[in-house]
């Protein structure tokens, strides 16, 4: 009798015919075009921009995208030095590219990174076939087929209309092309002349800028984004200017510094604007106001508005710090840039920048912590396949705060992935270590092996010094976790929804009930940099050996009952710390390896024995195996791991059964 196939299996078996039907279509379109346009020489594709300065920036790298993944030459579009008012020139108000950008510069870079571009569409493309992007699902494939022979095509803009997942395919050709992307002669000058008119305002040509939303129209701007973002952006577009001031300073903002603030649509004299102007200065911060600063600069005054709006783009790119409203294109664009060149960029409002949900390259930084305590065991193993899948599926920005020596064979390891290495020593050590071997015997008993040493006494308690870490100043939200987790998606943080956490994301653990589990934390930056100090001067006026009762012990007591009030009943959702011995949940971003460990499952497949009870039993019955399929593929070197890859397998075919536990003699 034939076995039915396990979901595994069934998931390859759909997965094989997707892809045989994905390579038939493409043959057969390229077969097509091959045929009309064998003797025609090669495809081009013309788009147009939209709006403003920075979503026509948009619309070029969208644009780019859709050229490399539809294999045409990409056509420089003509662009808006007036935004939306396209017939104040005479014509349609557009200009050519060189005009606002230094064409050749950008087309160089563009070629060198893989990519056909051409200045100008030949005569003949006057006859090119239009096409007006609709819903993503419906335009991809009928330009993959049925236009596909088409010679010289033209798309309108393209703005907010290409898959993200296209955007992160493509993420080396973006950021390329933007790295090419300079201003042309003229409005080079002018930047040049304003960035060294504001080097003279400090003794070391150094400075800050901050651009600062208000006027009567950022309300509308605001309404707009949230209805392009159902409701994404309704959570941060409106807030932190009357508090700017406190906002910089719990982000780190140098204060010895000038701050050049630019009112973006609104005068100083707005009432919003008088506002954050006196929160800055009750801070300390230097201000100097741009239009102040940057009276008399040659050219500034005859640019078109667009081309205005270019030239702040470009100096805020080359300041110290920038600081925005996320909600803002101009400064979601600038973070995304400057945050890819490792320099300083943040936010004031809060929240999400809605903008990750169109171009999903904004990094979420992840810090984990790694002690010698560990070396050689299986937790080496664990921390590998998380910072695998970190990079490879979460496409994060690693962190570890690592204690050992750098000539630790994990030390070599992590800085060949490209992790950032934190080396940070706590004040609290030598106190923390005293107090957690109080009641050590007992509490290993009852509570944690985690009591063991002071290592990992140290080591559990070392996320509570993540707000002093001058890596993470500039991000509103910060992911930590433990090692025993891996990431199956790319990680953003416009998908944890809204409202995002007040203070820390916490999740629960087996049962759905508070205390909750502080093996993943989406940390609010601002909130815990706020609140580190008096955090931690609590935990070391304890005397209870760091035995917290019904908030459970060690680090994960104190933040449950410290930060009760901001936590309780606002659990992160399951999808964010999916228990492996839970049902398989397909959306699952971050699973987690709580309790039981690949070890002791391999343990219970073989010999019907766990020392963590009925939860490896559990784990086998719900979830486990499905996970453990994917887990295997981030730990190809880890026995273990592909051991229990061919045993789930086995299991599922028949093939394998689980040796019923010895008897209990007692």
């Amino acid at each position: 009798m034939a076995l039915a196939p396990t979901r595994v299996q069934q998931r390859e078996q759909q997965q094989q015919q997707q892809e045989q039907q994905r390579q038939q279509q493409q043959r057969r379109s390229a077969t097509r075009s091959q045929m009309k346009t064998k003797s025609s020489g090669p495809r081009e594709k013309q788009f147009d921009v939209c709006n403003g300065f920075a979503n026509q920036r948009v619309a070029l790298m969208s644009g780019l995208v859709l050229a490399a993944e539809l294999n045409r030459t990409l056509v420089l579009p003509r662009l808006l030095p007036d935004g939306k008012a396209r017939r104040r020139r005479g014509n349609d108000g557009t200009v050519p590219f060189s005009d606002m950008y230094d064409a050749e510069a950008f087309m160089s870079g563009v070629r060198a990174a893989g990519q056909a571009v051409t200045a100008e569409a030949p005569p003949a493309a006057a006859r090119a076939t239009t096409f007006a992007l609709g819903q993503q699902a419906q335009y991809v494939e009928e330009l993959r087929a049925s236009y596909a022979h088409r010679r010289y095509l033209k798309l309108d803009c393209p703005s907010f209309r290409v898959p993200a997942d296209w955007i992160v395919k493509h993420e080396a050709l973006v950021f390329a092309a933007l790295a090419a992307l300079r201003p042309a002669g003229r409005l080079a000058s002018i930047v040049g002349s304003i960035e060294q008119r504001l080097q003279g305002l400090s003794e070391g040509g150094k400075y800050n800028i901050l651009h600062l939303q208000a006027g009567p129209a950022w309300p509308a701007h605001c309404t707009r984004w949230n209805r392009l973002t159902k409701g994404l952006a309704s959570d941060n577009c409106m807030n932190g200017t009357e508090s700017v001031g406190e906002s910089l300073q719990l982000h780190r903002v140098d204060a010895s510094l000038p701050l050049v603030v630019h009112p973006v649509g609104a005068p100083a004299g707005d009432g919003a604007v008088q506002g954050a102007l006196a929160s800055l200065r009750e801070a300390k911060y230097n201000v100097v106001l741009r239009d102040d600063a940057l009276k008399g600069v040659e050219g500034l005054k005859g640019l078109a508005w667009e081309e205005a709006a270019l030239v702040d783009f470009y100096v805020a790119l080359g300041c110290r710090a920038f600081i925005g409203n996320s909600v803002a294109t101009p400064t979601a664009l600038l973070i995304m840039e400057r945050w890819r060149g490792n320099r300083f960029a943040t936010y004031y409002n809060g929240g999400n920048v809605p903008l990750e949900l169109f171009l999903p390259l904004f990094p979420m930084p992840w810090v984990f912590t790694y002690n010698d305590w560990s070396s050689g065991t299986e937790y080496d193993q664990m921390v590998k396949a998380a910072v695998t899948s970190a990079i490879v599926a979460a496409r994060m920005k690693s962190h570890c705060m690592f204690s050992g020596s750098e000539e630790h064979e994990m030390y070599k390891w992590f800085v060949s992935m490209g992790v950032t290495i934190i080396r940070h020593e706590p004040t609290w050590r030598d106190a923390v270590i005293k107090e957690g071997l109080r009641h050590r015997e007992a509490n290993m008993e009852r509570l944690s092996h985690l009591f063991a040493n002071p290592g990992t006494i140290v080591g559990a308690f070392l996320r509570i010094d993540i707000p002093q870490l001058k890596e993470f100043h500039q991000y509103n939200y910060v992911l930590f976790t433990d090692c025993d987790v891996f990431f199956r998606r790319q990680m953003k943080l416009v998908d944890w929804g809204v409202p995002l956490p007040t203070a820390i994301g916490m999740g629960y653990e087996r049962f759905e009930m508070f205390p909750y589990n502080d093996g993943v934390m989406l940390w609010n930056m601002p909130y815990m940099s706020k609140t580190n100090k008096a955090f931690i001067d609590w935990i070391l006026t304890l005397r209870n050996g760091y035995d917290f009762g019904l908030y459970t012990n060690l680090d994960q007591g104190a933040f449950n009952q410290y930060y009760e009030k901001e936590v309780r009943g606002k659990p992160i959702s399951r999808n964010f710390n999916a228990m492996i011995y839970h049902t398989f949940r397909p959306e699952a971003r971050i699973v987690h390896l709580h309790g039981p460990k690949p070890n002791h499952y391999l343990q219970w497949l073989r010999t019907g024995q766990c020392n963590f009870k009925d939860m490896c039993k559990l784990g086998v019955e719900n979830g486990f195996c499905v996970y453990a399929e994917e887990y295997s593929q981030y730990a190809p070197d880890w026995d273990v791991a592909q051991d229990l890859r061919r045993l789930c397998r086995n299991l599922s075919a028949g093939l394998w059964h689980i040796a019923s536990p010895a008897p209990d003699k007692t």
